[in-house]
């Protein structure tokens, strides 16, 4: 079961890093919910993926505090109207944001697929300009259920979107199946009508190509990034000094560890002091130090024109591998010769998934790491 949007949103608030907050607190709840701990083990003690999320009960349950959720926001948001003196139909402004698709274990053992509906609150800023009983177009997502399904795919799965302008690229990846539906909303939020949306296709997303030798990673590349470095915070949102084997941050007075790491996985250098922390701001600017001769690698050695999307996976890619394996690699080769072939890596995306083993092993992370760049390389998708 894909995290809802919802979810999301609150765990990664700089809110949920206080236990004491009202967002964490919520969180918690959602988290119990949702995820009910349906864990199974097979005969080895190896945890196995469950046939199941929740049982019926535990899915009446978690609709049932959405739509409690749902039904407060409304009281507190009538009390606020009636306090200012105003009228307002607030079912009116109800709408759905997402579905979640749930496998619901049945009370006689059987697995249905069901969809738990997470509703919000759209109010106007002017009333009196607002039609009261409105319907409304959205776009909804749909990723095919498999073995195959990419990560992301999967994420959007049930996602809703207010605009066409915001829909995301299709294909993600090669062989994509993913749809998306075209959908009217009533003033309740139920779905009046739905159907099939002819996706957009796969366009220059970042306008035009540039030379090489003028560009710089962007600042999308640079989030995406730091989404996957490691890091580790104070309760103050401050980075703190951390060894890199164990993700531990390093108390106050010990000795550095030889993996000392601060920030988005900068390795601490002779002479650099970290031990009070650094702000956020502090951190991405050292990131951006960090990938500078990166992004020298990606100039140095690609001598065709690159749109910026292509550009931020290629600096993602010799910042994770070095400079002399990037320089030297097949995937250099493919993009600078259009006439290139190799043997042993017959395209351009084998050559560049290939980089995924550390010290001899095949590492599921860089499994992942090239997956995620080379949906951003082909697709343009951060």
């Amino acid at each position: 079961m894909k995290t809802p949007k919802f979810l999301r949103d609150l765990i990664t608030s700089p809110e949920y890093m206080d236990k004491n907050s009202k967002v964490y607190a919520m969180a918690d709840k959602y988290l119990n919910l949702l995820y009910p701990g349906t864990a199974q083990t097979d005969a080895t003690g190896r945890m196995t993926e469950p046939e199941y999320d929740m049982t019926l009960a535990q899915f009446n349950k978690a609709q049932d505090a959405l739509e409690a959720a749902l039904e407060e926001a409304k009281q507190e948001a009538e009390a606020e109207y009636e306090e200012a003196g105003q009228e307002i139909d607030i079912d009116a402004y109800v709408e759905l944001e997402e579905t979640i698709d749930v496998r619901v274990l049945m009370p006689l053992g059987t697995i249905e697929n069901k969809q738990l509906d997470v509703y919000t609150l759209d109010l106007p800023e002017d009333d009196e300009d607002t039609p009261k009983n409105k319907t409304r177009r959205v776009w909804r997502w749909h990723s095919e259920d498999g073995d195959n399904t990419c990560d992301e795919c999967a994420s959007r799965d049930g996602e809703i979107y207010e605009s066409e302008d915001d829909i995301p690229l299709i294909p993600i990846h090669p062989n994509c199946r993913c749809t998306i539906t075209e959908d009217v909303i009533g003033p309740d939020g139920r779905t009046l009508s739905s159907k099939p949306y002819s996706s957009k296709v796969k366009e220059e997303k970042n306008e035009i190509e540039k030379e090489v030798k003028n560009m710089k990673m962007s600042n999308e590349g640079i989030n995406w990034l730091k989404s996957k470095e490691d890091k580790v915070l104070d309760k103050n949102g401050n980075h703190v000094v951390y060894d890199d084997q164990t993700k531990q941050p390093v108390p106050e007075g010990a000795p550095l560890p030889s993996g000392a790491t601060i920030g988005y996985g900068h390795l601490i250098k002779p002479g650099e002091d970290f031990r009070s922390g650094i702000t956020e701001q502090a951190a991405t600017e050292l990131l951006r130090d960090d990938i500078a001769t990166a992004e020298r690698a990606v100039r140095d050695n690609i001598m065709v024109p690159l749109t910026q999307n292509q550009y931020d996976a290629l600096v993602s890619l010799a910042y994770n591998i070095g400079n002399g394996a990037f320089a030297s690699s097949t995937v250099v080769q493919y993009i600078n010769n259009s006439d290139f072939t190799s043997s042993k890596y017959p395209s351009l995306e084998s050559a560049w998934r290939a980089w995924n083993r550390t010290q001899g092993a095949v590492s599921n992370g860089l499994i992942n790491r090239r997956n995620y760049e080379w949906n951003m390389y082909n697709n343009g998708t951060y």
